[in-house]
């Protein structure tokens, strides 16, 4: 057994740029089998194992072991994978006891984690087991499967009432508990971030049903929600416009910014990148490969700014509509790429699906009305079909008519129509604003 004089002395001579506290001095002397030759070969252990004076410093109760604890919790940590540098950075691990270590190895490696990831979370190695047991329990019954547990280790080495706490707040929220599971990250973070970023959101009018729909956002870093706020609210959305995208406030800032200044370049103002906010969030290099296709086909940057919402498609989409509607909308049968400008001039048919341009042509078809440069195959057969109930309705009096009469009126409308095919491009409010014009027509 070594005496607190001789005790301090050793660590002066160790550590001369470091102070041990009381408390590491205190439990070396209460260990009966410490020694002054076992806390050196201790300090000589840990330092062979690349931890810096400094390090044991803070350790320093960790002198007081058993060496052979030490080497054996060495040789367990080293065998799932820790490097050294990592085993120093857990060099708590190393004083723990080798069958705690043991234990939560066991435990965890039931729960389907690989060695690797055990190593990478090994601070869990060191937690009490019940804390661990306790944690998983309750993960357990909020629907959380063993591999889901095992992808969100961290928590299970969280104080069990930081997840009660978090999950009453949750399910107070409206979330169901698998919406809680799906988003279980959330149980580990900090319950005052989690109040905080909603009491913001809230404040931005999202109601807790949004916020819920967004609970991602519950468990960011407030500062970035903060940031990207101040951002959108710059280029002109106002907060109702923000909280229909609040999934832009959990985006990486720089993500925003680039997006902002690619659309920006291409001639977008403010209040067209605002009206199409949901750019900002997407992938960077999404809206940079539709750019250069839509670039490659012809369209200038004022027709892709015109037609910004492409920007956001999916590019095999894009691809996919061209090869297919440049075919459909060719004007020479001979001629395959004769399609091509009619989709130059419309290139917001890019964005339309290949059935539904099918069943619009056709419509086209059936009635023998030109569709001329494309513009009117923007809209669907349906919202087409009720322009023209309209038009029966409203222009011919349809449900006055005898069934004779509705035959002539039908083939009439039909004509007036064909005569008129901007009359399809027209809204109902329009339609309705031009009746009386309309009915001079017939």
């Amino acid at each position: 057994m070594i005496v607190r004089e001789r005790l301090e002395s050793i660590l002066s001579e160790l550590f001369p740029d470091s102070k041990v506290t009381t408390f590491s001095s205190d439990w070396i002397l209460s260990r009966s089998r410490a020694t002054e030759d076992s806390v050196r070969e201790v300090y000589r252990f840990l330092r062979k194992k690349r931890l810096k004076n400094g390090k044991i410093a803070g350790r320093a109760h960790l002198l007081g072991m058993n060496p052979e604890t030490i080497e054996k919790n060495y040789q367990r940590l080293s065998a799932l994978g820790l490097k050294d540098d990592k085993i120093a950075s857990n060099a708590q691990l190393l004083g723990r006891d080798p069958e705690t270590i043991e234990r939560n190895y066991q435990r965890l490696s039931t729960l389907g984690l690989k060695d690797d990831k055990i190593a990478s979370n090994a601070q869990l190695l060191g937690m009490n087991p019940e804390t661990i047991e306790k944690n998983y329990q309750r993960l357990s019954t909020l629907g959380l499967k063993d591999d889901k547990i095992a992808s969100r280790a961290e928590l299970l080495e969280r104080d069990p009432k930081t997840i009660e706490k978090n999950y009453q707040r949750l399910s107070a929220l409206g979330l169901k508990d698998d919406k809680i599971a799906s988003n279980a990250q959330l149980l580990g973070r900090d319950p005052e971030t989690i109040e905080r970023n909603y009491q913001r959101l809230s404040t931005l009018g999202l109601k807790d049903d949004k916020i819920a729909s967004n609970a991602q956002l519950l468990g960011m870093n407030p500062e970035t929600i903060e940031k990207n706020y101040q951002r959108l609210l710059k280029l002109g959305l106002k907060d109702d416009k923000i909280a229909s995208r609040a999934e832009l406030l959990g985006m990486n800032p720089e993500t925003i910014e680039k997006n902002y200044q690619r659309l920006s370049a291409l001639g977008l103002k403010d209040d067209k990148i605002a009206s199409r906010a949901e750019l900002l969030g997407r992938d960077s290099k999404t809206i940079e490969n539709n750019y250069q296709r839509l670039s490659a086909l012809g369209l200038k940057d004022d027709k892709i700014a015109s037609n910004a919402q492409l920007l956001g498609r999916d590019p095999e989409t894009i691809e996919r509509n061209y090869q297919h509607h440049v075919g459909l909308l060719r004007q020479n049968s001979q001629d395959r790429n004769s399609g091509r400008d009619i989709l130059l001039h419309q290139a917001q048919l890019l964005g339309v699906s290949s059935g539904t341009l099918e069943a619009n042509v056709q419509w086209f078809a059936d009635r023998g009305v030109d569709y001329g440069n494309g513009l009117l195959l923007g809209t669907t057969p349906q919202t087409k079909r009720k322009k023209l109930a309209w038009i029966l309705r409203e222009i011919f009096d349809y449900k006055e008519l005898n069934q004779e009469d509705k035959k002539q009126a039908i083939q009439a409308a039909y004509s007036l129509v064909r005569d008129n095919p901007g009359l399809l491009i027209y809204s109902l409010s329009t339609l309705e604003h031009e009746k009386d014009e309309l009915r001079k027509k017939i």
